[in-house]
């Protein structure tokens, strides 16, 4: 894996390249690279940096992984943890993942990885801090329109309920985004849990069966290069001399001597 230089994502970086998608409330956390290695840590430090969430007119949530999901199910997985503190409709919950940046990379290690089975533990508390914060500022924002008291009103699947009253939260999402995010959130007690421990159908797997997800292999662009091993031809061969093929740019053509018996 390839370390990535500290920066941070610019607000402007992250606007153009997430698009039209981007409407809504965007929830982000980050914490100065040096702040955040600094010792000793807090006994309940701030939410590390780097955990995402859109949510757009449209009521869909989308999630970003700071992780890549290789079949070991995290792209439904760290959606189910924002999702449990957000109290939306999961139906409506999306997953993508995030680009190679500095601000992705795994806090105390330095660099953005995916291994050791160690995602969903690692990100367990700031993901589920991420929904609890969004909740907290779309029932704020819905609170001030209505002129109640926040802990008045109640959230059920996306929907924020005041009385006979009620606001999605595609409705909230642009008021929300205005607001700061709170200081502090309360999570769950494993004993509120609607989804987490559950049994889910995965985010990804239509996708899988129908063909239409992009594996590494399937990337393309102009003048893309690829590089392919060849072997040799038998065990103990050894290679005499190797031709560059000027036309195909990158054929390699080699004759090879076997020395086995």
């Amino acid at each position: 894996m390839t370390r990535l230089r500290n920066r941070q994502v610019s607000r402007r970086d992250f606007v153009r390249g997430a698009g039209a998608s981007l409407a809504g409330l965007v929830i982000g956390f980050h914490v100065p690279h040096k702040i955040a290695r600094a010792a000793p840590a807090p006994q309940k430090p701030l939410p590390p940096p780097n955990a995402f969430l859109r949510i757009a007119p449209d009521d869909t949530v989308t999630v970003v992984l700071a992780h890549s999901e290789m079949g070991q199910g995290i792209w439904t997985t760290l959606a189910m943890l924002i999702a449990e503190e957000l109290e939306c409709d999961w139906s409506k919950v999306r997953s993508e993942h995030a680009p190679a940046a500095a601000v992705y990379a795994r806090q105390g290690i330095g660099i953005q990885m995916t291994g050791g089975s160690s995602t969903t533990r690692s990100e367990f508390e700031r993901y589920r801090t991420v929904g609890a914060a969004a909740k907290d500022m779309l029932v704020r924002a819905a609170a001030a329109r209505w002129k109640v008291p926040a802990d008045k009103l109640v959230v059920e699947k996306g929907v924020v309920i005041n009385g006979k009253k009620q606001l999605r939260y595609g409705e909230l999402a642009d008021e929300a985004m205005k607001l700061a995010p709170p200081a502090s959130v309360k999570l769950k007690e494993p004993k509120q849990w609607k989804l987490i421990g559950k049994p889910m159908r995965r985010l990804d797997s239509p996708e899988k069966v129908t063909g239409k997800a992009t594996f590494g292999i399937d990337v393309t662009f102009p003048d893309l290069r690829t590089a392919v091993v060849l072997r040799p031809p038998a065990f103990g061969a050894q290679l005499l001399h190797s031709v560059l093929d000027p036309r195909r740019h990158v054929k390699l053509t080699f004759h090879a001597h076997s020395t086995a018996q």
